[in-house]
This record gives C-alpha cells, structure tokens and sequence, in this order.
C-alpha cells in the first residue's frame, strides 16, 4: 500500500498547536528553509504552505505573524530536488490573470514539481479587513472559484483568452509562457463539505482534508472519490494530521498534558466562532455539538498524539482502510519531529506494509542536523 507523505509548512507562528506551553517561533524563511531541507531528505513528497492573512491573537498572537506562500515557495523551491511543490491561493484577493503568471514563473522555478491548492476564502475577517470579501460570498464562492479558475486554465492552455463572466472580462488577454507542465500544474482544494468534494470531482485534482478519527477521515476520502468517479475524473485524497510525536509514548503523552495546560483559551475561542460564522444553520449546529471545552482544542484541526509505535499504526490503518492518498503533517518541533518521524516512525510503517518512498537518509546517517 503506497502512501505519500508530506510536510505542512509553519507559515503561521508557533505553529497547528494553540498554547503557551507548545514550541514558540516565528515563521521565518530560515527555519522554512530548514524544515524543506530535512523532509526532503526523509523522502518527503510534499512541501505545502497554506495562505493566511490574519491571525486569532489570544496570549500567544496565534498566526498573528504570517509569511506569503507563493513567495515562500518560490524560496523554497531551489533547495528541493524531488519534491512537489504545493502553494496556496485563495481566488478572492487575486484576479485570475494575474495569478495565472506568477504561477507559471513559479512552475518553471520548480522544474515542473508546482501543485496549487484553492481555497475558496471561507475566513471572513483574512479578506474584509483588505475590503476583498464580496457582499454575501459565503453563497456563491464556489461559482466564483470556478470561475476564476476556468479563466486560469485556459489563460495556461490558450495563446489568446477572450472572456466575459460573471465576475471576470477579458479581452484578448496573454499569458505566456505556459506553465513547464502540460496542460498545467495539478490542483487541490481544501475542503470538508459536500459541496466542496464536488467542487474537487468537477474541476480539481486532489482533496485535502482535515484530521479526525480514521472513520472521519475514510468517510470525507470515499465521499471525495466516489464523487470523482461519478463525474469521470481520478481524485486523490490528502489529509493534514497534525502530530504530537514523542521518541516514546509517555514523552508523547507528558507533551500534551503540558499543551493541555496551557491552552490559549482566546485564541481557541476566536478560531472556533470564526470557524461558524456565516456558516448554514444546520452546519452550525454540527458544529457546536462537535465543540468541547478550550482546552480539548489546543490543536488546529484534527490532532493526533503518540509515539513511533502509535503513530505508525494510526497511518498504517489509514493507508489500508481509508483509501487515502497521502498525510500532510504538522509536529509540536518540526525539525525534532521530522527526525524522529524519519528514523523511527518510516521504518515502523514499512514494516507494516506501508510503501512511504525511499529509505530515510536520516535514519541511514546520510543527513547532518
């Protein structure tokens, strides 16, 4: 069983935890650096940085501090020499043309390894605060995303685009070159929802899905893949697992009591009555039912807390019951988590039955700190 693996990048500070005990750091492209360096050594597939454009504050400014993620790619992208680029846009603060060219420069920059991820701008506050969120968005941002993205593709594709939608006219609009890849670099979409899965099966390539429990994850993979097969296209299915991984259990464990401890209650609360607001009434209520108190949520999106051992049987199981693709992780430490991920964990998994790439340079001595 073959599964990909992937790092998702540290663009906000402090990271996926939300607590004063959990590692502190800003989001600098040294460490971006660093991080990119070591999982491709590992045998990494995936380098992803998501976009944020506004943090949730609390005591620890959670995500207050941000890097772009094109731009990051683009920096990132000549320290790799196998691995799949993935950036992040989200269509409302970008007009399609332009978005069009920065992303082939970038493809051409990655040698061809450039994968997009389109979010549909679901964050309110990221946008209004730059006056970019349309009056009433929340109800249409799906025909607007594939719009905007219907123009990119063939801006990618077309020597000349003559255009006029909804939202976007172009006349006579170039955008050359085109990307190094034909017809253009692979696409996934972040989402949860159905409408989001169908919005992947019609015009995307992969899902990316949040974390949960391996029942959470294999319903949103075969929901996303049954949809695919349904509208004649091939989906694959990522999922973000965000780790608290230990050399050992009880190291594991002892980490997130302390996290527990330390949960930034502000921050936590803020992302959640973000996270609900302007949402359907009947999501809402999922949502409120799912809530439980600050301190149980000190994770941003589905967490998962052990060590090698654990950890290797909860992605095994993944790999083998979910039909999922490929896991995008986030660590307490990256760097202390990617090593400890690459020496033990990558081992444990093959062992098992798991296919997760080339052996791992860290664990063979080949990779210096």
């Amino acid at each position: 069983m073959r599964l990909e693996l992937g790092v998702f990048m540290p663009v906000g500070n402090n990271g996926w935890i939300i607590s004063k005990n959990s590692p502190q750091y800003m989001p600098t492209y040294d460490l971006n650096r660093r991080i990119t360096l070591l999982a491709e050594e590992i045998g990494f597939k995936y380098i992803f940085s998501m976009a944020k454009w506004r943090g949730f504050g609390g005591d620890t400014g959670f995500w207050n501090h941000t890097v772009e993620a094109m731009t990051l790619s683009a920096g990132l992208a000549p320290h790799t020499r196998d691995a799949t680029i993935i950036s992040t846009i989200a269509p409302a603060i970008m007009h399609p043309a332009v978005f069009a060219k920065m992303a082939a420069t970038l493809d051409d920059i990655c040698g061809g390894r450039l994968m997009l991820n389109v979010v549909s701008a679901a964050n309110k506050t990221e946008y209004t605060q730059m006056g970019l969120y349309p009056e009433n968005f929340e109800e249409y941002r799906y025909d607007y995303t594939e719009e905007w993205l219907h123009v990119c593709k063939r801006l990618w594709t077309e020597e000349s685009v003559t255009f006029h939608g909804r939202w976007f006219h172009l006349d006579d609009c170039q955008s050359l070159p085109h990307p190094v890849q034909r017809p253009f670099p692979q696409i996934v979409c972040a989402t949860s929802s159905e409408q989001g899965y169908r919005f992947v099966a019609n015009h995307c390539d992969a899902a990316f899905m949040g974390g949960g429990t391996v029942e959470e994850i294999r319903a949103g993979s075969l929901l996303a893949k049954r949809l695919g097969h349904e509208a004649g296209r091939p989906v694959k299915t990522l999922s973000n697992i965000i780790l608290v991984l230990g050399n050992t259990e009880e190291e594991a464990q002892r980490m997130y009591r302390s996290y527990l401890d330390g949960a930034d209650h502000a921050a936590i609360d803020n992302i959640y009555f973000l996270r609900i607001r302007d949402k359907a009434a009947a999501r809402v209520a999922s949502m409120t039912a799912n809530y439980q108190s600050p301190a149980q949520n000190v994770f941003y999106g589905g967490g998962f807390v052990g060590g090698p051992e654990r950890v290797a049987d909860y992605f095994a199981e993944l790999a083998m019951t979910a039909e999922l693709d490929g896991i995008i992780m986030t660590f307490q430490d990256f760097l202390q988590g990617l090593q400890i991920f690459g020496d033990k964990v990558m081992p444990l998994l093959r062992a098992r039955g798991v296919d997760v790439g080339r052996m791992s340079a860290v664990a063979d001595g080949v990779m210096s700190a």
